[in-house]
């Protein structure tokens, strides 16, 4: 069986390094690693006895067992000897170490007192210390016998000078009671003193995430880590024996796997009858019980209960917080076990009486809120099923109204379970099938299952009667859109419409029209879709349904964005109010996506990028992290920090929130990943993105046909396969160039100019000069009558390319190229074009024109790992005789400034505003004002005039 990844204990293994090196000083050090049973205390000991072994010390270890009799005293100490024996032979121990042996051998009268052993196991870590540092470990001390706890005791208080010994002792810290010996002895005074001590945490949820993903070999699905987060309470060994057994496929209760209740259940061990009952009264409870409930349904008397209650305390089974009415298990999977062992006539029962009990006064529930969740478990695990059927439906209705969807699915799934029980559910519970289908679908919508979404939608089109045929087909085409299924979404939008055209205007027609609008967008036609979305607007105005008139705002505002109508921003800023005064969850993501995606195509790259993190952290503390909306904001902020050249940050969104979806569902993100992999030379994870979605529909969206065939063409350039790379521009430029996006197909045009010109250099002038004119007439056709932005700087670039492809570009092209880039904080860009500069320059024997933008670009290509580039540089530089080693750092500004952050305030003590900054540094108007927020923060002013002041005030200026 593989090792167990080693993950979250990085400073307990330094503290325990610097300890270590301490000891090789002369000084002694006693650690105590506590925590919890399979938290890794064992792990980390192991560990680090490899790496000191590695590092020349001496390692002992024995350990403690468990015992139902009288334990053998100083048990480790003997199975440190033996070890020890084995390892290194006895010559190295000295006298004492035979001494010892003899003792446990035949009882050796030399050692008739502890004082004995323990002044021969100090001069035989002496001898063996005067070799070299000693680390003596001993695990489980919280099983230890009298006789060992006395020796840990003596070796941990002796003074430390002129000792080399590492004393480390693992133990169990949660369960230890105030009788026990160990207990005592970590509350001497002499004994604290002179010990340190390590409580090792539970791994937190990213640590689990890696822990889990790292033994498997793969990423684990999210939703998967999260349950099991849930259920072992972050402990390693419980994580690892979950998974690993299947437990947490069921997504209501858990399967124990057979060590892991065995080890739970020993702990109830020794435990009287009335605590006994207590914690089965409380597991059937939850995992959380309210004092109150727990009085009613035990049935013990006030004292026996106190008792009981206090004795599950003291055993660390049941917590609490101060001045709180609710009683917790510490461990999710203690509950279940007892859960699990109680007997079903006893469950049942106890179900029940809760039931009855939280019916006749809610006020019983473990807190506010949650009364009818609990009422509806206990209920349907009594086998009550109408009032279970009741009880489920109001708790989802509750659940869904505070947007714990998950909690909603769960119920509305129950109820449907139920529906065919019950005799009359409709009448009991107040609300049809359809409905009670269409509840479900948005909770498993929510919930991030939108396949499971879909199959309830697609029952309720099924069942419903034509009243609803066209609203329930609205919400099914948006969920056939969200799994990537955009042709079939279309057909059913369609639909929807014919059903709904003729009738009074509604909101249901409103989304469809949006709906269809959106499909336009998505195939490059934004004017067609435009015109639609403003049909929805007036569709959504007349039948004075708000939430749908933020929503073709929102459609609207995409369209006119696209265009490159300044109205569009301000149509989707106000989609975003409305969504947030209607409290529409699905709007409001929507809106921070698209209003993300129209700032990053005007070029305002940071705004768009912090405009989508916040809507991204909206889903996070709404829990809606897993859903198609939170990935495309995730997918719209990880590709503006790609333009930013914030590549770490953007791998790690991606990473994180979007490659644990289905090919379908994250397409662009897997594209924008892909096309870091190629600017970062890591070819084979590139080619594995994008074979991920060679196959998977994805209609005529030039947003993403462009991208897809300019990562391939750049690919197959940085393989060297020309003909290939110019291939793929071809497939692009075809794909696109009957559609509006000039943006993209003018980014096809230089990367395909790139190709030609790199053919041109390789030998085939001819044949790259063709490509390169029909790219050209491409370009200028696509270019506007006065283009700006990111349009107007990939004219320049289409321009020094093509006269790099006929042997005339100048390293003024090039400058030009890199300021216009700089100018729009693209850093990769512009080092491409700094590259391409110095090679300009020795192309007519400037050497000294080629240095500054050989090391600008280096230095660039290697904060962003950019590998290829960086090589090149590299490479050019050799032949020029440039030194590219990092200088020195320059010397800490003050307030802790970074250096374009002084050169701001610089600017701005001269009087110039934000514009003149912007201008002078070659930088954009946002990124002048973020740097000024941070100046103003770091100096701790609020306006410019205090900045000056303060500026002058303090020298920091002349």
């Amino acid at each position: 069986m593989a090792e167990a990844p080693f993950v979250g204990r990085t400073a307990e293994m330094e503290l325990l390094t610097q300890r270590l090196d301490e000891v090789r000083q002369g000084q002694s050090r006693t650690v105590l690693v506590g925590g919890d049973a399979g938290i890794g205390k064992s792990r980390l000991l192991s560990l680090f006895a490899g790496a000191a072994r590695q590092a020349g010390a001496h390692v002992l270890s024995g350990s403690c067992e468990e015992h139902f009799g009288d334990p053998m005293p100083y048990g480790p100490l003997l199975e440190v000897l033996e070890a020890f024996d084995r390892e290194y032979g006895r010559k190295l121990g000295g006298p004492a170490f035979q001494r010892l042996i003899d003792f446990f051998d035949s009882g050796s009268d030399e050692m008739k007192r502890p004082q004995h052993v323990f002044l021969a196991v100090r001069r035989m870590l002496q001898d063996i210390g005067a070799d070299a540092p000693v680390v003596l470990i001993i695990e489980d001390v919280h099983w230890a016998d009298l006789s060992t706890l006395d020796l840990v005791r003596h070796l941990a208080q002796a003074r430390p000078e002129d000792r080399r010994l590492l004393l480390l002792c693992s133990y169990r810290s949660r369960d230890l009671r105030h009788d026990d010996p160990l207990w005592q002895l970590l509350a001497g005074a002499t004994f604290w003193r002179r010990t340190e001590r390590i409580e090792l945490p539970a791994l937190t949820l990213p640590e689990l995430r890696e822990f889990l993903s790292a033994e498997r070999g793969r990423r684990v699905d999210p939703r998967l880590v999260e349950r099991c987060f849930d259920w072992s309470d972050g402990i390693p060994f419980y994580a690892e024996q979950l998974i690993a057994a299947g437990a947490l496929e069921s997504s209501e209760d858990v399967q124990l796997p057979a060590d892991i209740r065995s080890v739970v259940l020993a702990r109830l061990s020794g435990l009287s009858a009335d605590a006994l009952k207590v914690l089965r009264v409380a597991a059937v409870a939850g995992r959380a019980v309210s004092r109150l409930l727990l009085r009613r349904v035990s049935e013990l008397s006030g004292e026996a209960l106190g008792d009981a209650v206090q004795e599950c305390f003291d055993r660390r089974m049941l917590v609490t917080g101060r001045d709180e009415d609710v009683y917790r298990f510490r461990h999710a999977l203690l509950r279940e076990a007892v859960y699990q062992t109680t007997v079903r006539d006893s469950r049942v029962h106890l179900h029940m009486m809760m039931a009855e009990a939280l019916t006749a006064d809610p006020g019983l529930s473990s807190s506010e809120g949650s009364a009818a969740a609990e009422l509806a478990s206990h209920w349907y695990q009594a086998g009550s099923w109408p009032q279970a059927l009741v009880a489920a439906v109001r708790a989802g209705e509750i659940a869904a109204r505070t947007l714990a969807f998950p909690s909603a699915e769960i119920q509305f799934t129950r109820a449907l379970r139920l529906w065919q029980r019950v005799q009359g559910p409709g009448e009991l519970s107040g609300v049809s099938p359809v409905q009670l289908l269409v509840w479900a679908a948005e909770a498993a919508r929510w919930s991030g299952d939108v396949d499971r979404a879909l199959d309830h939608i697609t029952q309720a089109v099924a069942t419903a009667g034509p009243d609803r045929a066209g609203e329930l087909r609205e919400r099914l085409g948006t969920y056939l859109w969200e799994v990537g299924r955009r042709v079939e979404a279309v057909t059913t939008f369609r639909e929807a419409e014919a059903l709904l055209t003729g009738r009074p205007a509604s909101a249901a027609r409103a989304r469809v029209l949006a709906g269809l609008a959106l499909a336009h967008l998505h195939a490059g036609r934004y004017a067609e879709g435009r015109d639609v979305a403003d049909a929805a607007l007036r569709a959504a105005v007349e039948a004075g349904a708000r939430a749908e008139e933020g929503r073709a705002l929102n459609i609207s505002g995409l369209a006119l964005g696209m265009l490159g109508d300044p109205e569009g921003i301000d149509r989707l800023r106000r989609a975003v109010d409305i969504a947030q005064q209607e409290n529409h969850i699905e709007d409001l993501l929507r809106a921070y996506g698209n209003l993300g995606l129209i700032l990053e195509n005007g070029g305002r790259l940071r705004e768009a990028a912090e405009l989508t993190m916040k809507g991204l952290q909206v889903a996070r503390q709404l829990d809606l992290v897993n859903t198609v909306q939170a990935m495309i904001l995730a997918n719209n902020a990880s590709a503006a920090f790609v333009l930013l050249g914030e590549w770490d940050d953007a791998e790690k969104i991606i990473t994180e929130v979007l490659l644990d979806r289905p090919a379908a569902e994250s397409l662009y993100p897997r594209l924008t990943l892909a096309e870091v992999k190629v600017a970062r030379g890591r070819y084979d994870q590139a080619h594995e993105l994008l074979a991920s979605i060679e196959n998977v529909e994805h209609g005529d969206d030039p947003r993403f046909l462009g991208p897809l065939h300019t990562v391939r063409a750049l690919l197959a350039l940085a393989e060297g396969d020309m003909t290939r790379a110019g291939e793929e521009v071809a497939r692009g430029v075809t794909a696109v160039r009957g559609g509006e996006n000039r943006l993209e197909l003018l980014r096809l045009c230089a990367v395909g100019l790139r190709c030609a010109a790199d053919r041109a250099v390789a030998g085939d002038l001819a044949g790259a000069t063709a490509a390169g004119d029909r790219l050209a007439n491409e370009g200028w056709d696509a270019q506007a009558a006065q283009p700006a932005g990111e349009v107007a700087q990939l004219v320049l670039l289409c321009r020094a390319e093509r006269r790099r492809l006929r042997g005339t570009d100048t390293a003024v092209d090039w400058s030009e190229v890199a300021t216009g880039w700089a100018r729009l904080d693209r850093p990769y860009e512009a080092a491409y074009a700094r590259w391409r500069q110095a090679v300009a320059a020795c192309a007519r024997n400037d050497v000294n024109g080629a240095r500054q933008p050989a090391r600008e670009a280096h230095q660039a290509a290697k904060a962003l790992a950019a590998e290829p580039l960086r090589a090149a540089v590299a490479l050019l530089a050799g032949r020029i005789g440039l030194d590219l080693a990092d200088r020195p750092a320059p010397a800490k500004l003050p307030y802790d400034l970074t250096p374009a952050e002084f050169e701001t305030l610089r600017y701005l003590c001269e009087g110039k505003d934000t514009a003149g900054i912007a201008s002078a540094r070659g930088v954009t108007r946002r990124t002048v004002e973020t740097q000024l927020g941070r100046v103003y923060r770091k100096l701790d002013v609020r306006s410019v005039g205090e900045a000056i002041a303060k500026a002058y005030r303090e020298g920091l200026v002349s």
